[in-house]
């Protein structure tokens, strides 16, 4: 699928994706709010704290960040996503960006943390270590955390039991499989802190490695 036709589809999405994750006991959302709560802790959100957030959606995570007090600068691809975000979280700064793509000009600052839930998944693997250095290099703060929380597996062999019961849900996209993904962020330079939150839901801490 191409990026027109999966920014298509998500515009597509936007009108239900509230309803797709509330409460949701199975794949690929089980967990969805613990996933959300663990990466708020992770990012610290504070008055004084400003964040990068990758693929808002529609803004769930968004307006969290900004009920702590932090200032949260926002980038996604999706025009109908975006529209739902800025009404449910009009104090952040929203961008519409492809997260391969180059940024808006004032979004090129330090932040004290990055976050992203439900996003890395869509990018392959090569992909994501691509993206995850230059926020390391070009946007992240020293001693500053990327916090993601996503669709991921702590093997194959995980991931294969999930599919197996998700059925007709299941859905092939580029889930994380950390004895995978660990090995590869680990020679890419990152510290890498994994939590299994639900069956296939984690978090991740991922750091530049000191």
């Amino acid at each position: 699928m191409d990026v027109d036709d999966k920014q298509e589809l998500f515009d597509g999405w936007a009108a239900s994706y509230d309803g797709d994750v509330d409460g949701q006991t199975g794949f690929p959302f089980e967990g969805y709010d613990r996933v959300l709560a663990r990466v708020i802790d992770l990012a610290g959100p504070r008055p004084g704290v400003t964040l990068l957030e990758l693929g808002p959606g529609t803004g769930n995570l968004t307006a969290q960040l900004l009920a702590r007090g932090a200032d949260v600068w926002a980038v996604d691809f999706a025009a109908e996503m975006l529209a739902r975000a800025r009404a449910k979280a009009p104090a952040a700064h929203f961008a519409q960006a492809h997260l391969l793509a180059a940024y808006p000009a004032d979004f090129r600052r330090p932040y004290d943390a990055i976050v992203a839930t439900y996003v890395f998944h869509e990018l392959p693997a090569a992909d994501k270590l691509r993206l995850l250095r230059r926020l390391a290099d070009d946007y992240l703060r020293p001693g500053g955390v990327i916090a993601i929380g996503d669709v991921g597996f702590a093997d194959t062999a995980a991931r294969d039991a999930v599919r197996a019961a998700a059925g007709d849900d299941w859905d092939d996209e580029f889930f994380w499989i950390m004895s995978e993904d660990g090995p590869a962020l680990a020679a890419a330079g990152f510290a890498v802190e994994v939590e299994q939150l639900s069956v296939c839901g984690l978090a991740l801490a991922i750091r530049p490695a000191t």
